[in-house]
């Protein structure tokens, strides 16, 4: 999944866990919570994967349930312990949307475990050596390769109506992280 898709998959399932348990706003706190937390197996393991060579494929250490998922339940409880429940779930719901989806991969030849048990099972490593940008150019071409194409119009509309469904849904929470971004980029209003 690309990283957009991470955030709008995390972002639902977090609105509609927080709209059942607290019947409040989200705040920034928590929306920024829930949009790092969405990137981080991806940030850590494709950094460790296509720019050191530390694991043979984007899924390692930090898409693992051995190892991962461990560390964020260790995040979770020093969070919730500390009376910040709502920053907890979020760091939960982001990173276990983040594995829900990558085990899924509806578009990267269906569902496989294996991505989530790092090291007990190894991934078929890359049959080409590129770097970081060189990879996600080349990953990126093709999804406007695809995106592009007349059969896949239908896909496209569709697409774009779920982003639009979240955004009207993220403008409905309160547009959780847009006051916390504009103070961080020095904006005010």
């Amino acid at each position: 999944m690309w990283p957009w898709e991470h955030l709008v998959f995390g972002y639902v399932l977090y609105s509609l866990a927080n709209r059942a348990a607290w019947e409040t706003p989200i705040g920034d706190a928590a929306g920024v919570t829930l949009a790092v937390m969405t990137q981080v197996p991806d940030l850590v393991d494709k950094t460790l994967s296509w720019t050191f060579g530390v694991v043979t494929t984007g899924y390692g250490p930090a898409h693992s349930l051995l190892v991962g998922a461990p560390l964020v339940g260790v995040l979770a409880a020093a969070l919730w312990t500390r009376n910040r429940a709502k920053l907890a779930v979020a760091a939960v719901a982001g990173y276990g949307s983040h594995l829900v989806g990558d085990l899924l991969a509806l578009r990267a030849n269906g569902p496989n475990v294996g991505r989530l048990l790092w090291p007990l099972a190894p991934q078929e490593p890359y049959s080409n050596d590129l770097g970081f940008v060189q990879r996600f150019t080349e990953y990126f071409q093709t999804f406007l390769y695809q995106m592009l194409r007349p059969e896949n119009t239908g896909l496209v509309v569709g697409y774009a109506a779920v982003f639009g469904m979240v955004v009207l849904l993220w403008v409905l929470d309160g547009t959780p992280g847009l006051r916390w971004a504009r103070r961080a980029a020095g904006l005010r209003r």
